[in-house]
């Protein structure tokens, strides 16, 4: 199957709000997508995927257009700024205690020892390039079904690792990136503030070369259970 394939197949599904998003980290200007073009706007890598989710944006972002730093800190995309990796910054804005918690905390979200030029966008089913990531922002009942799906061949479980910061950045594309299995975040003030993630969503990544079977699962569910 095709990601445009893929693409539409779990929206009509799962009766996904916008779609599946797309992303991919690209080490130098030659690894940008033939056609694709610089977004010029200024934004949080939360709120991009949510433009290709819900406005169908289609393009790359560089170091410049990141306003989150530590998010494109996270993805190898510029240095990590000095009160993000130290936790002051978290620790001001009251996510934790102490100092010494925000550290401990911060040194053990997923982060790319890589450098990378940019992070590209689109929705799965205009996606003219192969994703690291496709990332969902779903209910929690089209989460179980997506989880359901990717268990169906092999079964097992899903282990979600998140901390409540930098949620689609470090957990939904770097854990799942690194790792080579979904992960599961429930968003971060900053991603449900800026980027509109509503109340009732969550957000799950997923390797792209899993979809195929999720949607085969997908169908078969369909046919089972309505």
């Amino acid at each position: 199957m095709t990601y445009e394939e893929i693409g539409k197949e779990l929206i009509e599904l799962l009766g996904l709000k916008g779609s599946p998003v797309a992303v991919k980290l690209a080490r130098t200007p030659a690894d940008v997508p033939a056609g694709y073009e610089k977004v010029t706007k200024k934004e949080r890598h939360c709120q991009f995927v949510q433009d290709a989710r819900l406005k169908g944006l289609t393009g790359y972002v560089t170091r410049a257009e990141h306003l989150c730093k530590g998010g494109a800190a996270v993805m190898g995309i510029e240095p990590s700024p000095d009160l993000v990796a130290d936790g002051t910054t978290y620790q001001k804005l009251g996510n934790f205690k102490t100092v010494e918690g925000a550290v401990e905390t911060v040194h053990a979200i997923p982060k790319l020892d890589e450098t990378y030029f940019a992070s590209v966008y689109a929705p799965l089913d205009k996606a003219a390039f192969e994703p690291d990531v496709v990332v969902f922002v779903v209910t929690p009942r089209q989460a179980l079904r997506l989880s359901q799906a990717y268990l169906h061949v092999s079964g097992g479980r899903i282990a979600s690792d998140y901390s409540g910061i930098q949620s689609l950045c470090a957990d939904a594309v770097v854990a799942v990136k690194q790792r080579g299995v979904p992960n599961m975040t429930l968003g971060c003030n900053g991603s449900r503030k800026y980027s509109g993630i509503a109340e009732d969503e969550v957000i799950l990544g997923f390797p792209p070369k899993d979809l195929g079977a999720m949607v085969e699962a997908l169908r078969t569910f369909k046919q089972k259970w309505g």
